[in-house]
């Protein structure tokens, strides 16, 4: 038997052929495109595009954010004053400018009556408040200006027209007549004033008698002292609360908070925190009060747009209405009033306003027979002339800071002192 051997030639693959066959084989095993390939692909075309209203969403909040700041700028504003006492809200911006008339006016009664105010608030004697000044001034003016207001009650305007005939009466009357008495200088009483009344009320008060002078502060051990004011008080009352405590046992109560007065209730309701404590405790005998750099400000006033202006009338007619409140609840509680007059300030308008509210405190307690205490004597100062330094033979003391605002840790325990000497202890 022959066999055959059979023999297989290998032929060599080319080396391209390889490699067009490797191709092929991964196309074949490569996914075709289908249709949820291709709506993926739309999908994230889409998406690609949500940057764009992301952005969108983040201007319009960014622009409300804005929006709702510029709402509460006034808000801001009055906040930053009381707090680091910048007069930012007598912009033409913010409160209504006043005419050139009525501007000159001011001008002038407050020239004719600064040097008066001064020397009176100096030397403790009774001061001339602004309803006065104007009811002296108003014999050298050739023509009555009453300030035109909105709402007027026909009682203003009949008191207005017999108070004409009356100085009208006065004025042809002799000199050597006794019946005619020289202007006085005690305050106007506002409990008749209300808030719809904002013209001038001018009343004759050549026939107002001086008051007498008030009842001494006595306390016994069971009574307490209650302190409230701002930061000026802040600093005073813990060395006036431990000196009554170790001389005479008697206990205080002391809610004095800084940036607080009585311009602004909405910040903080001195009126009704003081009725409120009055109420709770009985004990309360002595209410010493402390207040003044928060106030010289434009303030708002319930039923009015725009802003009441400092040393305006309506302006000095809400205020006094505060202060009075405070008076009538000691008084209904049967608590003594030591008021402190707000001290000379470095900075020139501060200073002038400072003078200006010692005025109205001070006709205030004159007319419920309360006790006001003067504090520059103490201080070394004067309304004139801002010092820090009280000045003996011997050296000069530093009270005040230098802020030219509150006072050192002596000029607060000088002040501490004047409070206690106010005080008489009954066994």
């Amino acid at each position: 038997m022959i066999y055959r051997k059979s023999f297989s030639k290998n032929k060599k693959r080319p080396k391209s052929n390889l490699k067009r066959q490797r191709h092929n084989s991964l196309n074949k095993s490569a996914i075709k495109p289908t249709n949820k390939s291709k709506n993926i692909h739309n999908n994230l075309s889409v998406n690609t595009q949500k940057p764009l209203t992301v952005r969108y969403i983040l201007f319009v909040l960014s622009f409300t954010a804005i929006v709702l700041m510029g709402i509460y700028y006034k808000s801001i504003l009055i906040y930053w004053q009381q707090t680091y006492h910048s007069d930012l809200l007598h912009s033409d911006s913010l409160t209504a400018t006043e005419s050139t008339t009525e501007q000159q006016e001011e001008v002038i009664s407050e020239d004719e009556t600064n040097q008066q105010n001064i020397a009176a608030l100096e030397n403790n004697t009774p001061i001339q408040s602004n309803d006065v000044a104007l009811a002296a001034n108003e014999e050298q003016k050739p023509k009555l200006t009453v300030e035109k207001t909105d709402v007027i009650k026909e009682d203003s305007k009949n008191q207005l027209e017999v108070n004409e005939v009356n100085k009208v009466e006065n004025s042809q009357q002799p000199i050597a007549d006794k019946s005619i008495q020289p202007l006085t200088a005690t305050p106007i009483d506002s409990q008749n004033l209300t808030t719809e009344q904002h013209a001038v009320t001018l009343t004759e008060v050549s026939d107002v008698p001086l008051i007498d002078h008030p009842v001494p502060i006595v306390l016994t051990e069971h009574d307490k002292v209650f302190f409230a004011g701002d930061s000026l008080m802040q600093g005073v009352a813990p060395y006036v609360k431990k000196m009554l405590f170790k001389q005479y046992k008697i206990e205080s109560l002391d809610l004095s908070k800084q940036s607080t007065g009585l311009a602004y209730p909405s910040a903080f309701d001195w009126p009704k925190t003081i009725e409120d404590n009055l109420v709770t405790d009985p004990t309360i005998k002595l209410l010493v009060i402390f207040l003044g750099p928060n106030d010289p400000w434009d303030f708002p006033v319930k039923g009015y747009v725009k802003y009441a202006k400092f040393k305006s009338d309506l302006w000095e007619e809400q205020y006094r209405l505060r202060i009075e409140t405070i008076l009538n609840s000691a008084r209904a509680h049967n608590v003594q009033v030591l008021w402190l007059a707000a001290p000379c300030m470095r900075k020139p308008k501060l200073n002038e306003g400072m003078i200006y509210l010692n005025i109205l405190y001070k006709s205030e307690l004159e007319k419920n027979k309360q006790h006001f205490l003067t504090t520059n004597n103490l201080l070394g100062c004067t309304y004139e002339k801002f010092n820090n330094f009280i000045e003996t033979d011997k050296e000069k003391i530093k009270v005040r800071v230098d802020d030219g605002i509150h006072f050192t840790p002596t000029g607060q325990k000088i002040l501490a002192k004047a409070i206690m000497e106010k005080i008489t202890f009954k066994e």
